[in-house]
């Protein structure tokens, strides 16, 4: 006989991650989602699972919350990065500095594999099914970001050219940020991260681009355009009324510095699910295991922001020279000096972009929401025409 019931809104990676440890403790969990899959948000992007902040490998992570790689899984150790210049640097680690996944609704993706493990589990999903208001004893919400703190925008495409990584540093392609090409068994992802001056996404991304071409002998087939966003906030939200426990980018847990999240968003839905189990404090819990992990980044962004392109070729020469997984899983200890720095940087960050519009006329962005809405609109529109046209025929 099944537990309580615990209802989880939204599917995406921190909310699969608590339905699939509830399900199999026994709960019932049942998971509402307002798309007919999981992945919507995404379009076959490729995204990396960091692993430099910890000593505990991503692989060994993804076991111990009950996760099995049934999806692109891919090492990388060996990288080059340009910078404002661009004078190449290769970097290399010891171990893989982060693993390749796709998003999306592909069959390998990192969302659908999750979403057959939690399928197997016995996970019950409610498709279609916006979520407007339960009553219950129980929620776990995960939802998404609730603004934008740092924009992609991008393509992805087919390509001969052979399995690989490189970055771009330069603020005048990637304001603050950086843009990366991943590419991996004949497919890639180009995007540039912006974490400022949102409005002039398509510039950057044009600039960007034409530096990626002017650097990377690469053949670009059908290439298609995506964008996204994320967030990050302090204090952290974790609980609500009514017992409502936030998961992920809902509760604000994002990488603050590079983006590189879904670490946060899979230990928040393993630590939500634990809480109902065993009966301790979600935000206990989050204090201890991810907490430390914000405030260390939001520090790390505060720094970095204020190295400008010099600042970034001095780190890419550093950073060639030495194993690069230790020298930034040292800049990613929680110390004395990152707890001052962030004393600073909490007050001097404030989210760019709220509620996830760009403040364009006529928006044709692939990220925000206006964009999306009129993205979707549009969609509707083509329906309806194509639907009158097959009723006149």
């Amino acid at each position: 006989m099944l537990k309580q019931k615990i209802h989880i809104i939204g599917a995406g990676p921190a909310g699969m991650i608590a339905s699939i440890r509830l399900a199999r403790a026994g709960y019932n969990a049942v998971v509402y989602e307002q798309h007919n899959n999981v992945g919507f948000r995404f379009n076959g992007d490729f995204q990396g699972i960091e692993n430099w902040s910890t000593l505990e490998d991503a692989q060994i992570f993804l076991k111990q919350i009950g996760v099995e790689p049934n999806f692109t899984f891919v090492p990388h150790s060996q990288g080059s990065f340009f910078d404002s210049g661009s004078n190449r640097f290769d970097i290399t680690s010891k171990r893989p500095l982060f693993y390749l996944i796709e998003r999306g609704e592909n069959l390998w993706s990192f969302d659908q594999g999750l979403k057959r493990q939690a399928l197997a589990a016995g996970v019950q999903f409610k498709w279609n099914h916006k979520v407007e208001h339960i009553q219950s004893r129980m929620v776990i919400s995960g939802t998404g970001p609730k603004a934008a703190d740092v924009i992609a925008k991008g393509i992805v495409f087919r390509t001969s050219h052979p399995d690989g990584y490189f970055g771009f540093l330069d603020d005048r392609i990637a304001p603050k940020g950086y843009a990366y090409l991943l590419i991996n068994d004949g497919r890639a992802t180009f995007a540039t991260c912006l974490f400022e001056d949102f409005k002039h996404e398509r510039l950057y991304y044009e600039r960007a681009f034409d530096r990626m071409k002017n650097l990377i002998n690469i053949d670009i087939q059908q290439p298609k355009e995506f964008g996204g966003f994320g967030n990050f906030f302090l204090p952290s939200i974790t609980t609500g009324k009514d017992n409502i426990l936030y998961v992920g980018e809902n509760a604000g847990f994002q990488d603050a510095l590079w983006g590189f999240g879904i670490r946060h968003a899979l230990t928040s839905g393993y630590l939500a699910a634990e809480s109902i189990i065993t009966g301790q404090p979600y935000e206990k819990l989050v204090q201890e295991q991810i907490l430390p992990f914000l405030e260390t980044a939001l520090a790390n962004r505060w720094l970095y922001a204020r190295l400008g392109n010099k600042g970034y070729r001095f780190i890419l020469k550093y950073l060639g020279k030495r194993d690069v997984i230790e020298v930034l899983r040292k800049h990613h200890q929680y110390t004395i000096s990152k707890k001052i720095s962030y004393l600073v940087a909490r007050y001097w960050y404030r989210s760019r972009l709220i509620d996830k519009q760009c403040l364009h006329l006529n928006c044709h962005c692939v990220w925000c929401r206006c964009g999306k809405e009129a993205d979707a609109r549009q969609n509707r529109q083509i329906k309806n025409e194509k639907l009158a046209v097959g009723g006149v025929s």
